[in-house]
Formats: structure tokens, C-alpha cells, sequence
């Protein structure tokens, strides 16, 4: 296991969204993580959100009288899962962590440390993809004290990767939101967060090479950059630029310029973040990724929508909605029909309103 470089084990890594590292063993697959489009129609458009969407309003509806909108301290209905129910595979799944429990057992009494460890990662992502992020995390753990006692820096490495996105994944779920604008700070959340952030250090302290230093120094800066650290969190977005470079990544350098970019939002900083994002854009298109192309052009609509510049902000949705014409992404293009139709309405209420303004300081009395 010693010896390996730190890969991906997204081929096509997100902005704004925990990096997660291959484990160095020969692990189970993970999910595949869906496209923006997929990821679209199973939590708006699929049968199953349909239902779930319908749940949800009964909810609120038999509810009614404890929903105060002006006290948001007081306790709302849940939403329900939108996750389906997978039955097709829960013998198989049941069977997989039965059968690496008995390897990990029977391999720590036989004195095998590697196979040992690799029956703990195993556990580990099957967990995973269920989304049983506590019960990965407890094998995940396992696995780090056997990397550390055989002196496996990578694996090592890969563990602490691991156990910090699983936190983050605790604190904030994946969703459309992204890290920064996604998250909601209750204590159990910060306290989620504030291990991520200690598992990160410790993935960046023990640093294999450059890809695992780039990882570390942006899942750190996503972290603090959702415990309201801006400043530090600039400061990992920075350094995993500087790792990028270095490297010549462009997938690296478009993920730290973009993260960059998001924090200058926060700060309200818009020369920054049309720059950042400018830059984000332009390494996208050099990628030919259009997935990222969308979601690039979506950000400069944000942004200049941020500005009160409608104009500018309908015409970068336009450059997306010709992408997603183009790929065929309809469930994205829905939304983005969705976000042109706001800006239009906008523009249409600002002349409405300056025109009656007109109006009525030329009207004599």
C-alpha cells in the first residue's frame, strides 16, 4: 500500500463540494456521483421526489398551527428523504459487511495487518454508499490506527480524507446548496465541522505529495469557510491554487480560482469574485466540461445579479441555457428557464417601477 500518488475518486471533481481521495487498497466501487442534470431530476423531477414533495405538504398542512414564519427557532415539520428505497441490493449489501467483518476478524487474529486494513476500508465505503456516514466513519478510524501502525502514510492519509468528508457530509448533506450557502451552524453541526477540520489538518500534516496537499488545503478551506473562518479559509483556498499550479491541474486550479471566488461573495468583495470566477470560466471551457461551463456561467448570473446588474445577469443565463440545450441536459434547462424568467421579471418590475416614478414626479397637481 506504501508507496502510491493520492488520486481522485471523482474523475470530474465539484465546485464548492468535499474532495474525497481513492483509497490505496482494493477496495468495493463507490457510487458513481451523479451529474448536476441526474442530480436535478432525482430531487425535484423523479416520481420519487413527486411523492416525497406531496408528503411534505400534508405535513405542513396538518401542521399548520405550529408554524410560526417569524420565529424560526420553533420546531418545523421534517422534511422526508428524498433518497429511494433500494431493496434490489440490501441482501447483497448485508451479506458484503457481514463477510469483510469476518475477514477483518479473522485476519487480526492470523497477525495480517493489510488484508486487515483493507477489510476495514472496505466496510467503510459499502457503508458509504448507503449514506451511513457515523458507521463508515467508525471503520474508517479502524482502518487509520492500522495504516499508522505499519507506518502507511498514504493509507494514513487516506483515512483522515475520508473520516473528515464523512463529518462534513454529517454537517452538510449533499444538495444543490453547495458547502458555503448549503450549511446551517446548529451546535451539532459546528461540532461535526470542527473534526472535519481536525481530520483535514492531519490529512495535510501528513501531506504524501501534491494531490493529497491540494485535497486537504480545500476541504479545509470548504470547512472553515462554512464555520464563517473566511480569512483562513482564503488562506487553504490559496495555498491548494498554489499546489495546482505547481501540478499543472487544470480540474485543481479551476476548483481553488471557483472556491475563491464563492468566498469573495461572501464578503461581498465582487471585483474578487468576477475575477475568480472569470478565471473559473475560462479553465472550465479549456476542460471541456460543460457540465462545469453551466455552472460557471450560473455563478457570473449570480453574481451580477448580487451587482443589480440584470442585464448582464440574463445574458450569462442565456450562455447556459444554450449549453444545456445543447447536451441535452433538460432538467438543468428547466431550472435555468426558471432562473431567465426571475431575471426578465426583474428587469420588467425595475422599468415598471421607473416609469411610474417618472410619472408621478412629472404629474401636476
Amino acid at each position: 500500500m506504501e508507496g502510491q500518488t493520492t488520486q481522485l475518486a471523482d474523475a470530474r471533481p465539484k465546485l464548492d463540494c468535499p474532495l474525497r481521495v481513492a483509497l490505496p487498497v482494493n477496495a468495493p466501487e463507490r457510487n458513481v456521483t451523479s451529474t448536476k442534470n441526474q442530480f436535478i431530476y432525482n430531487n425535484a423531477f423523479s416520481p420519487n421526489a413527486i411523492a416525497v414533495s406531496k408528503k411534505h405538504h400534508v405535513a405542513l398542512s396538518s401542521n399548520y398551527a405550529e408554524l410560526t414564519f417569524l420565529n424560526t427557532s420553533e420546531k418545523t415539520p421534517s422534511v422526508p428523504s428524498v433518497a429511494p428505497v433500494n431493496m434490489d441490493h440490501d441482501a447483497l449489501i448485508k451479506t458484503a459487511i457481514r463477510d469483510f467483518s469476518v475477514l477483518a476478524l479473522s485476519s487480526k487474529r492470523a497477525g495480517n495487518k493489510d488484508v486487515e486494513a483493507t477489510a476495514y476500508a472496505s466496510l467503510g465505503v459499502i457503508h458509504d454508499n448507503q449514506q451511513h456516514y457515523l458507521e463508515a466513519i467508525e471503520s474508517y478510524k479502524l482502518y487509520l490506527q492500522i495504516c499508522e501502525d505499519i507506518k502507511d502514510a498514504t493509507g494514513s492519509a487516506a483515512a483522515c480524507n475520508c473520516i473528515g468528508v464523512n463529518y462534513m457530509l454529517l454537517a452538510n448533506p449533499p444538495s444543490d446548496a453547495g458547502c458555503l450557502h448549503g450549511v446551517k451552524l446548529t451546535p451539532e453541526n459546528t461540532q461535526y465541522l470542527e473534526k472535519a477540520v481536525t481530520y483535514h489538518s492531519k490529512h495535510l500534516e501528513i501531506g504524501p505529495d501534491a494531490g493529497g496537499r491540494f485535497v486537504a488545503n480545500t476541504n479545509l478551506g470548504l470547512c472553515l469557510g462554512m464555520l464563517d473562518n473566511v480569512n483562513q479559509s482564503a488562506k487553504h483556498h490559496q495555498d491548494g491554487l498554489r499546489v495546482a499550479i505547481k501540478m499543472q491541474t487544470l480540474y485543481g486550479q479551476s476548483i481553488a480560482v471557483g472556491n475563491l471566488g464563492m468566498l469573495a461573495m461572501v464578503k461581498r468583495d465582487f471585483s474578487t469574485a468576477r475575477t475568480c470566477f472569470d478565471q473559473h470560466l475560462q479553465l472550465v471551457q479549456a476542460l471541456i466540461d460543460p457540465e462545469a461551463e453551466i455552472e460557471a456561467w450560473k455563478l457570473l448570473a449570480s453574481l451580477s445579479t448580487a451587482q443589480e446588474h440584470h442585464a448582464e445577469a440574463l445574458e450569462s443565463l442565456e450562455q447556459a441555457r444554450r449549453i444545456a440545450e445543447r447536451e441535452g441536459h433538460r432538467n438543468e434547462l428547466r431550472r435555468i428557464n426558471c432562473l431567465i424568467g426571475v431575471s426578465k421579471g426583474t428587469m420588467e418590475f425595475i422599468s415598471f417601477t421607473e416609469a411610474g416614478a417618472s410619472f408621478s414626479d412629472g404629474f401636476q397637481y
